[in-house]
């Protein structure tokens, strides 16, 4: 076995024996009246270094008699430590009143996989950002930084600003075109959402789970097959889009390819994205509306309508404003998915037309930064900069639209 499948090996049964281990010994340490909490710890240390020791001597000794069923058969190395601990474990003389070994046996292995899938990789983002780093240059003793992969402090947050250099000036643009993006998707979304809810709402029962379904339909679909379908919509030649517009005597546009064409003086291929965009999306936020009208206290309405209130005023006096909460949870998550769009993008217009890209967002940018030109310091500056103003953009969202009341 070479290094490379050694150090798959040795990650893939880290996180194996950690996850048994911490989920199992909790329950065994609750049954025998022991705290559950600490059983957890052990069980996440125990069942690493097992797995990882004896794990690794059964597959060297086993690789040349049974190659075939080595891996399979050195998993048992996590049982070699955990098993005689947890026969090991004796009752506790008094009785806990209370025991949380079923939750200490769920939540310690979903904070691992969180720790090394989520905060992990978000630390060694932000230590990158400091480090003109590439993976292809032998750096330091310590994670590869240093030597040939220098240290760069604020630079590339500096650049960012002043938008220096060709770097500087994609990354404005791509911004540009993220809030550009954002800014139409969230008021279109709920503008779209808000009012079908209401109306899906309000008729029979049968016909609320059809509408649902055919509504919801679109964001299960590939994003993928999504934007290959709109890219045939907005083909020039032989588009659904413009074949219906020459029948008015329209001359055809090149609605992704054409960087001088606009729609009310937004770029033509970044309105075209966000109409494909809001067709795939907009059915989440629609199926979350449609539970919070159903929590609406029909007694409300029903007071409104017995003191003359039309149905419109009964919606934007009644409805809209029991329905803040439930806006500003869809809003923030909007605003977080339009952040993240790359998929529909990528497909759909490469991040042009134009010479720099209109339709550019940043995590095209930070891709193609990290995994094209391997600049994966200045794409890590750059994540840790998106996350940022998501942060602050849903700060902001919080404290326009939060309300202090319940129903």
């Amino acid at each position: 076995m070479d290094s490379i499948d050694l150090q798959a090996f040795t990650l893939y049964w880290l996180v194996i024996w950690a996850v048994l281990g911490s989920a199992i010994t909790p329950l065994i340490f609750d049954h025998r009246h022991r705290s559950p909490w600490r059983g957890a710890l052990l069980g996440l240390v125990l069942g690493t270094a097992s797995g990882q020791i004896f794990g690794r001597l059964l597959l060297a000794l086993l690789v040349p008699l049974l190659p075939d069923a080595a891996t399979w058969i050195s998993m048992l190395g996590g049982l070699v430590l955990l098993v005689p601990f947890w026969l090991s474990i004796k009752p506790a003389q008094q009785t806990m009143l209370r025991h949380y070994g079923f939750v200490a046996g769920t939540i310690t292995p979903l904070t691992f996989y969180l720790l090394l899938l989520s905060v992990l990789p978000l630390a060694w983002a932000i230590l990158l950002a400091f480090f003109d780093y590439s993976p292809r240059r032998v750096g330091g003793p310590i994670l590869g930084l240093g030597g040939e992969n220098p240290f760069v402090g604020f630079q590339y947050f500096q650049t960012m600003i002043t938008g220096e250099g060709r770097d500087g000036l994609i990354f404005q643009n791509s911004l540009q075109n993220t809030l550009a993006f954002t800014l139409l998707v969230v008021p279109l979304n709920l503008f779209i959402t808000i009012p079908l809810a209401t109306m899906i709402e309000s008729v029979h029962r049968v016909f609320k789970t059809i509408f649902r379904t055919i509504y919801f339909l679109p964001v299960v679909t590939s994003s993928v097959g999504v934007a290959v379908m709109w890219g045939y919509i907005y083909n020039q030649q032989y588009g659904l889009l413009n074949d219906v517009l020459s029948n008015f005597g329209v001359t055809p546009i090149g609605w992704l390819q054409d960087p001088r064409a606009n729609v009310l003086g937004v770029p033509a291929a970044l309105f075209a994205v966000v109409i494909a965009y809001l067709w795939q999306d907009f059915g989440y936020n629609l199926v979350i509306f449609i539970a919070a009208l159903q929590s609406i206290p029909d007694t409300l309405k029903e007071a409104a309508r017995v003191d003359g209130a039309s149905p419109l005023q009964v919606f934007w006096s009644i409805t809209l404003p029991l329905l803040r909460p439930t806006i500003l949870v869809t809003s923030v998550l909007t605003v977080i998915s339009s952040f993240q769009v790359f998929d529909l993008i990528q497909v759909m217009t490469q991040g042009g037309p134009g010479r720099i890209g209109q339709t550019r967002v940043l995590v095209l940018d930070i891709y193609e930064s990290a995994f094209r030109f391997e600049k994966m310091g200045w794409a890590a500056a750059m994540s840790v900069a998106m996350f940022v103003i998501v942060a602050l953009l849903t700060v902001v969202q919080t404290r326009v639209l939060r309300s202090n009341w319940e129903y």
